[in-house]
């Protein structure tokens, strides 16, 4: 709460100082309020930093905050108001001068009014509260320090729990293997605590080998607290291997299930199980069609098992001492020293054995370097009053020791529904658009939010999706989500179930909300509640609900302090004209829906800073008065049905992330891309209707994205084909966008040339010295890959349906970096997808005396690359020999020609699937775990001596294959084959 005060506080400072140095303060009267409402919020700046916690304890206290928060809250709405219509009437040039003043006299009468009402509360809380004397100043704030740069899944990080966890795994596969033999579904359950790991177990017990040898069909379910059944059943048959084709309800679905299943032995984990609702009133009886059913349950509910009667239930421990201190180590990378595992153990000893405690406070030491700030964490007050058990102690530490800043983007982070992936550009926005971003000189106010994105992921706050090289995508823990709610309880709701909407709207019952500012709804409530008591809303969002269809007038019509408006994914087809009312609107998102125009009222949103409209496949156009609001810093047209871009996006000069526009007509011209200072995000499409016009309209920005599209590489079912003298055209355009040097992705879609831009393949490096990412995607008749191997910083390239490249030679390296040369010196991850010409892959130039291959020992070749996917490149016939020395994971995928994978010695996992000719696999020294499916002539194996794990579906030679593997039972070498199996091949992949 305190945290909410010093964000307002800072703000509405900020705000009035403005006020007071601009000249829209016009009447003494309105002077004299504002000076006096700064002076009493200069007064609230010295609130002590333990207000928070003392709240929390003391209930009169709690009352107080409450009061002082509200206050604050229409502080920023009445300044805010205040600076909106004193703009709206400078800009007004249609009102006559006696009418322009009558109205600023009625305005500035009403602001008046209010700001002093709030001085006299304010004068009154101070007077009556002790905690609020100004002599009392709060201690320093931690810095933030600058960081470079899910729905749970059956997908385990290696090495995270340690040895025990192993024993409970075997425990618990043997009462399953001993219990699962029946027609009748077996229930068994792991009960505990949240952040006891539960998930985590269940996730080895998923991927045992024992348990994929067993059952024919496995399936992994989520169930969060806002459930869709429908959406549940879908999945359900996805994952069983079934189809469905239009069927929406689930007396339709129930019996394509129940099809799907029959016969069949089937695994089913139910995670994260707060009701037994969904498997008694939903599930069971189709599962009772199955051959062998076993259900896997993890809860923190003692009742959820009984309910459902659970044969057998597992209670998960908590960490033993030395795992736990194993793994607080490996999270928060302590300087050397044998004091840092002494404080360290003390530490995990404070953390109860709780996984999820013990990776938070590592995200908290991460950030203290010194044996003495180890020591302050140890002996710090953990517990606090009034935080239920489970939320206090460690997780309530973690955000404690967050600066003000980063702990209102952590609670804002609870507004989203459970396992939401959060995209780091979008959650910037939202951050920023709330006002929880300090602004600073040298980074943008985007790039600021970024970073406190990323800050959060190193504090374990916030966990990354694996996939994600730069961290983009993460999720946030559903403990953690729930010690956000229960932070923000006072002001935020996130509306789940039937209960929180009579909650919501029964406000003279105790522990309703009748100042809500900030509202989450979930995709299981049915239709958008009245706001009719709710008029000091500020946020609503909601995602992917397609219950709701349209937005009432009067609705908006109430929401006059409202800032951000996010209706995404959900089933609107019609946006009222009194969308234009909501004049402190920043935010609009309203992608993914079904709208078929905006209203002309858009214009009015002179607040507006981001619209994202992404998706909207059946807008066909967008209001002329869009082009005039000046504040616009992100507008996002992708994957419309856009056929024109208005004229006047140069208008935009706060513009940093524009995305899916292009050139139409009388409309959106690339020459005004030139007068956009603040540009760092851009996504260019139909790049066929450009014309090249001479102008470096990108060459003097400061880019960080860029992608560039032409509609043949926009769908593989519509390329279109173009004519000579169009691509030569078409080149020109492309080899005229020249980036900035600050580029850090770069994405080519459907380019039709022959040869890539010539500030790709010419010295990329001198052109992109930052690049970091390169993705080529359909350039489907450029012969020669450009050089990326001398990029010095690239970290992933992804090459894909580049159909004319026979050969991947020499060229691809470059001369590498430095001297001697290093090639691709920091490349992580490399995609080959969708080659179907591409026969050779080799290091050779082709003169003798440049023989690279020849040398290839002497060289540093991709030192870093983990990871490698080779898919749908049917007519290679070899990997380059001594190419990846370092390579740790491979998936080869649609490589017909290929006969062997050999001499990789640093591989600890590979996949082989559907590669017609694929013989051999041999000297991979390390390789732990081997997966091969359709090989249907692998039958050779040789010097596979670390191996643990073999799954091989559709592969006629399995049994000549696993002699190969296994001379003598001694070995240990656990081998599942099958004939058919495709809905039984582990969930694992090149991220796992």
């Amino acid at each position: 709460m305190a945290t909410v005060l010093d964000g307002l506080v800072s703000s509405s400072l900020r705000k009035l100082t403005q006020l007071l140095e601009e000249e829209v303060v016009m009447t003494l009267y309105v002077g004299r309020d504002i000076k006096k409402l700064k002076q009493n919020l200069e007064c609230f700046r010295a609130v002590r930093q333990d207000a928070e916690d003392q709240a929390m304890r003391d209930a009169s206290i709690n009352l107080w905050w409450k009061r002082i928060s509200d206050v604050m809250f229409n502080v920023d709405d009445v300044i805010d108001l205040f600076m909106v219509h004193s703009h709206m009437r400078h800009r007004s040039s249609s009102y006559c001068f006696m009418f322009s003043c009558f109205a600023k006299l009625l305005d500035d009468h009403r602001v008046a009014t209010r700001i002093r009402s709030i001085n006299i509360e304010l004068d009154d809380i101070r007077r009556t509260s002790e905690m609020f004397t100004p002599g009392i100043l709060r201690s320093p704030q931690p810095q933030i320090k600058s960081v470079n740069t899910s729905q749970t899944a059956p997908i385990v990080e290696p090495g995270l729990v340690g040895a025990a966890i192993r024993r409970d795994v075997d425990s618990i596969v043997d009462e399953i293997l001993t219990r699962c033999h029946n027609k009748e579904p077996s229930v068994l359950g792991l009960e505990g605590m949240g952040g006891i790991g539960k998930t985590t177990l269940a996730q080895k017990i998923y991927n045992d080998q024992r348990i994929l040898g067993r059952f024919q069909i496995h399936i992994w379910l989520c169930i969060s607290e806002t459930y869709n059944e429908t959406e549940l059943l879908k999945q359900v048959i996805r994952m069983a291997g079934g189809n469905y084709d239009k069927e929406e309800s689930n007396a339709e679905l129930l019996p394509i299930l129940r099809d799907t299943i029959k016969g069949k032995s089937v695994f089913l984990v139910l995670d994260n199980m707060l009701q037994p609702d969904v498997w008694i009133n939903l599930l069971q009886s189709p599962f009772y069609g199955a051959l062998i059913a076993c259900i896997l349950v993890t809860t923190r509910s003692k009742e959820v098992l009984q309910r459902m009667h659970a044969a057998y239930t597992h209670y998960v421990k908590r960490m033993g001492e030395d795992d736990g201190l194993m793994l607080l180590m490996k999270d928060s990378f302590p300087p050397s020293g044998s004091i840092f595992k002494e404080l360290g153990r003390a530490i995990v000893k404070k953390c109860d054995g709780l996984p999820l405690a013990i990776k938070v406070v590592a995200g908290v030491l991460s950030t203290r370097r010194t044996a003495a700030e180890w020591k302050s964490i140890r002996d710090s007050k953990w517990s606090v009053q009034g935080l239920p058990k489970e939320l206090g102690d460690a997780l309530y530490l973690s955000y404690s020791n967050l600066p003000p800043q980063l702990k209102q983007c952590f609670r804002w982070c609870a507004l989203l529904p459970p396992n939401f992936v959060i995209r780091r550009d979008a959650v910037a926005y939202w951050w920023a658009t709330e006002g929880f971003v300090r602004e600073e000189h040298v980074n943008s106010i985007y790039e600021t939010a970024e970073g406190y994105y990323l800050e959060l992921i190193r504090r374990n706050l916030l966990q990354p999706r694996p996939e994600f090289i730069d961290k983009g995508e993460s999720t946030m823990h559903d403990l953690l989500r729930s010690l956000g709610q229960h932070l923000a309880k006072d002001h935020s709701l996130f509306m789940n179930v039937k209960n929180d909407h009579s909650l919501f709207m029964n406000v003279e019952n105790s522990g309703a909300l009748p100042n809500l500012r900030r509202l989450g709804i979930s995709n299981a409530v049915e239709e958008l509640p009245a706001l009719h008591d709710h008029k000091c809303l500020r946020t609503l969002v909601v995602f992917d609900n397609k219950n709701f269809k349209s937005v009432h007038t009067d609705i908006l019509g109430m929401l006059q302090h409202i800032r951000v408006l996010i209706l995404c994914g959900t089933g609107i087809q019609y946006i009222p004209e009194s969308v234009g009312n909501l004049v402190l609107l920043k935010l609009l998102d309203l992608s993914f829906t079904e709208i078929k125009k905006l209203p002309e009222s858009t214009g009015n949103l002179i607040s507006l800073e981001y619209l994202r409209l992404c998706g909207c496949h059946e807008l066909h156009s967008l209001p002329a008065t869009l082009m005039r609001l000046h504040k616009i810093s992100y507008l996002e047209l992708e994957h419309t049905a856009l056929d024109h871009v208005p004229k006047g996006i140069a208008n935009f000069q706060q513009l940093y992330n524009l995305r899916g526009v292009f050139e139409s007509g009388s409309g959106f011209r690339l020459d005004e891309l030139r007068r956009l200072p603040n540009i760092q995000r851009l996504w260019v499409e139909q790049l066929e209707k450009a014309e090249p016009r001479g102008e470096l309209v990108l060459k003097n920005s400061s880019l960080r994205e860029l992608g560039l599209g032409c509609t043949f590489g926009m769908s593989t079912h519509d390329r279109t084909c173009y004519e000579a003298n169009e691509i030569e055209r078409i080149q020109k355009v492309f080899d005229m966008l020249i980036p900035s040097l600050s580029l850090v992705y770069i994405f080519l879609v459907g380019f039709p040339g022959t040869m890539f831009p010539e500030w790709i393949r010419s010295e990329p490096e001198l052109h992109m010295p930052n690049l970091c990412h390169m993705h080529l995607c359909d350039c489907m008749s450029c012969s020669e890959l450009p050089p990326a191997g001398q990029i010095p910083l690239l970290q992933v390239l992804k090459i894909e349906g580049a159909d004319a490249v026979k050969t991947i030679g020499a060229g691809l390296l470059g001369r590498g970096v430095g001297s001697p040369p290093v090639f691709f010196p920091d490349l992580v991850l490399l995609l080959i997808i969708r080659m179907c010409n591409l026969e050779r892959w080799s290091l050779d130039t082709g003169n003798p005396c440049d023989n690279i291959e020849g040398n290839s020992q002497h060289l540093s070749l991709m030192p870093k690359l983990d990871r490698l996917l080779l898919l749908d490149c049917p007519k290679l016939e070899a990997l380059p020999p001594g190419f990846f020395k370092n390579l740790k994971r491979i998936h080869i995928e649609g490589a017909h020609k290929l006969q062997e994978v050999v001499d990789l010695p640093e591989v600890v996992w590979l996949k082989v699937k559907n590669n017609s000719c694929m013989k051999k696999i041999s000297n991979l020294f390390n390789l732990q775990d081997l997966f091969a499916q359709d090989c249907p002539a692998l039958d050779q194996a040789e010097n596979l001596l670390s191996l643990k794990r073999v799954y091989m579906v559709g592969c006629q030679h399995e049994q000549q294959f696993k002699r190969c593997l296994v001379p003598g039972e001694e070995q240990g070498v656990l081998v599942y084959v099958a004939a058919d199996g495709h809905n039984i091949f582990p969930d694992e992949s090149l991220y796992s």
